[in-house]
């Protein structure tokens, strides 16, 4: 099956309604999109506080959020959060062209983890806290992540003894625009975070001086607009505004932003298909274009992608084509490389607003939201260069692997509903995102989240205004603020406070696990990756991971540290993720290898009250053919994780019945009695509370579900 999507062209600028200040520092031949224009001007100009701007993808959302500092420069800083290091990287070289063609003097920096690691080596600073203040107050613009942005507002780069708002106070005062980009992706846990953080800063600055927040966002969620509907924030949604035709329309009005695209749908899994079409379809796509001719392989785990490499690889070469990896378990280096090679293979690190220079495209995806963020990668360039010589793309083709299901929802219908789409049929891209956002299913969004677990960030801040070394400052901002947390999420701080005390003192890694951003990870180890090279060979890695689907030689913990160290790289930077496990990473099985929960207690005789909630348990174990599995599971059953055990469900009928994500991490466990059920940890287990409460199923007890 298969259709046809139109080229899209996005509305022009009038030149006659564009500001002085603007215009004076518009680049030669440069032409605003409308878009771009109307967020300007509701960054310098409006009544809003929260902007959102929904123009698709490639129609320069960035640029629209980056224009107040690109032309008032340092009288607009500019902090700016991407979802993965990736995108700050492709963005941070994005700007720095910017800067030169808006011939902009700003001092930019990426701010993450590793960065502040790097500064700290230095020795110019004894406190993490003091570093990232250190980059905060000397940029014109950050690049960073909603990570450190969260640890800010929750007050974790302050000491004790330090004013809780001894980084948020001067990071308020220096930044007038906080952008969010790609933050659609981001779930419930992270909205909440992110608007606790927002209204505290908005009643932090006060009428007098507004800040604003632009969110670069395809969909803004609906429980985000709900909250934000009761928040008494100001919002202002912007949308792009575009033709669908073959034809050029008049080019002084209009520019495309996306070529006309084949899109083929099967009914496959990447490697299957892959297997089966390396060399009637893949690599022909390559040998008929000659040199016209650059693409991605998108799928959704880090083995997927390296399986794949490991097969296309040695084939490609016999041809002269490059094909490269690009994951979460790339090094940096490797990952800048990757864009210049004739095939990427990666993985959601590059799906996610990087700009690709392709016109070949085979991805699966984890639902709707995934399928149109991948397929919008194709189709944005013209083409691209290579040793300073251009190369046009003569045409852009996908293959989007899907479901046997949802190739059936979209070309026949189900259940006596018409088709969605026509095989062969010409399209609008608008048509084709609708089909695609009916015919998958819609996830849970766990509206009930901030009544249950995302309470305890609206009162970890409520509590720091309450410090004794900002009581009397924040007085009146602190029973604004705590009326308004009420308001926007439905709950009552009171009762809130009492439960947060009950659960600091009885179960911290709760606690710990509800304030977090992203939520902890449990199973990680770490690795020397031998086909990295240098420091880039010691990562960290999920150990579930690893233990499916790599071939690992086991690593005595200080011969690792040892190897570290002798690479320049500090133990700290891999003891804080307090790894299970060391490994040699030797390459990739061709099969997925089989392992299994173990739970070490009897809890045949326990009440139905102790399952279907998020508790802390130690005990687990890994039933796994790895070595080293002795050792680990020493490690791994004196921990004590924050767990929902949920019996008589098999871990794929629980998503289906709750309408989880296909990728929400629920395992299949057996009791050391015999047991058997899912579990789930972390912010799964808090998640999955959230919505065992408003559902009927049961989860203490009855017969496994197969």
């Amino acid at each position: 099956m298969q259709i046809r999507t139109l080229p899209v062209y996005s509305k022009l600028a009038d030149t006659a309604k564009v500001p002085p200040e603007v215009a004076a520092r518009l680049p030669d031949d440069w032409r605003l999109y409308q878009h771009q224009l109307e967020t300007y001007r509701a960054l310098t100009e409006g009544e809003a506080d929260v902007i959102f701007n929904t123009a698709m993808t490639g129609d320069g959302k960035s640029l629209a959020g980056q224009l107040p500092v690109l032309i008032q420069e340092w009288r607009s800083p500019l902090l700016a959060m991407y979802p993965t290091n990736e995108l700050v990287r492709d963005q941070q070289g994005q700007l720095r062209g910017s800067q030169q063609q808006w011939r902009a003097d700003l001092q930019v920096a990426p701010l993450n983890s590793a960065e502040l690691d790097d500064i700290m080596a230095l020795g110019d600073y004894t406190q993490r806290g003091d570093a990232l203040m250190g980059v905060l107050r000397n940029h014109d613009v950050v690049l960073t992540n909603p990570d450190i942005f969260h640890l800010v507002m929750q007050q974790f780069y302050v000491r004790p003894k330090d004013a809780p708002d001894k980084i948020i106070g001067p990071m308020v005062d220096r930044f007038p625009q906080f952008t969010f980009d790609e933050f659609h992706i981001f779930s419930t846990p992270q909205v909440i975070s992110v608007l606790n953080a927002l209204l505290f800063i908005h009643e932090m600055a006060g009428p007098a001086s507004p800040r604003k927040f632009l969110f670069l966002s395809a969909t803004p969620g609906a429980s985000m607009l709900e909250y934000l509907e009761r928040s008494g924030l100001q919002v202002k949604e912007i949308a792009g505004q575009y033709l669908h035709k073959e034809s050029p329309p008049d080019e002084a009005k209009w520019r495309r932003i996306l070529h006309k695209t084949t899109v083929h749908f099967e009914a496959s899994r990447v490697e299957t298909w892959v297997k089966e079409h390396l060399e009637d379809t893949l690599l022909p796509f390559f040998k008929q274009r000659t040199s016209h001719a650059k693409g991605a392989i998108i799928v959704n785990s880090v083995a997927a992608a390296h399986r794949l490499l490991k097969w296309i690889q040695p084939v490609f070469e016999t041809h002269g084509l490059s094909v490269a990896p690009n994951t979460g378990l790339t090094s940096r280096q490797r990952r800048a490389l990757s864009y210049e090679a004739d095939l990427l293979i990666g993985t959601s690190t590059v799906d996610v607003g990087v700009d690709f220079q392709i016109n070949f495209l085979l991805f699966e995806s984890r639902g709707a939201g995934s399928f149109l963020q991948r397929l919008g990668r194709l189709g944005r360039h013209d083409g691209y260069e290579r040793d300073g010589k251009s190369y046009r793309f003569k045409d852009f083709v996908a293959y989007a692997l899907v479901p046997p299901w949802i190739e059936e929802t979209i070309f026949k219908g189900r259940d006596e509903a018409e088709p969605l789409l026509k095989d062969g049929e010409v399209v609008e891209r608008e048509r084709l995102n609708e089909a695609i956002q009916t015919a998958y299913p819609r996830p849970a969004t766990f509206d009930a989240y901030a009544r249950l677990w995302g309470k305890f960030q609206s009162v970890r801040i409520i509590q720091a205004l309450s410090d004794r070394t900002v009581r009397e400052q924040y007085s009146d901002v602190r029973v604004r603020l705590g009326k308004r947390y009420e308001e926007t999420f439905d709950i009552r701080l009171r009762p809130a406070f009492g439960d947060y005390k009950r659960l600091r003192k009885r179960q911290r890694k709760l606690l710990d696990e509800a304030v977090a951003f992203r939520g902890g990870s449990y199973f990680t180890c770490c690795v020397i990756d031998e086909d990295e090279e240098e420091a880039a060979r010691f990562k960290t890695a999920d150990l579930l991971q690893m233990v499916a689907n790599a071939d690992l030689e086991r690593l005595d913990e200080e011969d690792f540290y040892v190897a570290a160290e002798q690479a320049r790289l500090q133990r700290h930077i891999f003891e804080r993720h307090k790894p299970l496990a060391f490994f040699r990473l030797h390459g990739w099985r061709d099969e997925r290898r089989d392992y299994r929960l173990r739970f070490n207690r009897d809890i045949g005789g326990w009440g139905a009250e102790r399952f279907g909630k998020a508790t802390l348990l130690k005990g687990w174990q890994l039933d796994a053919q790895v070595p080293g599995l002795t050792a680990l599971n020493n490690r791994l059953s004196r921990r004590q994780l924050p767990t929902l055990l949920c019996l008589g469900h098999h871990p794929l009928e629980l998503k289906r019945r709750l309408r989880l994500p296909l990728l929400f991490a629920v395992y299949q466990f057996e009791s050391r009695d015999g047991v058997e059920g899912c579990v789930a940890f972390g912010r799964e287990a808090l998640l999955l509370e959230t919505r065992l409460q408003y559902s009927r199923l049961d989860c203490g007890g009855g017969a496994m579900i197969f």
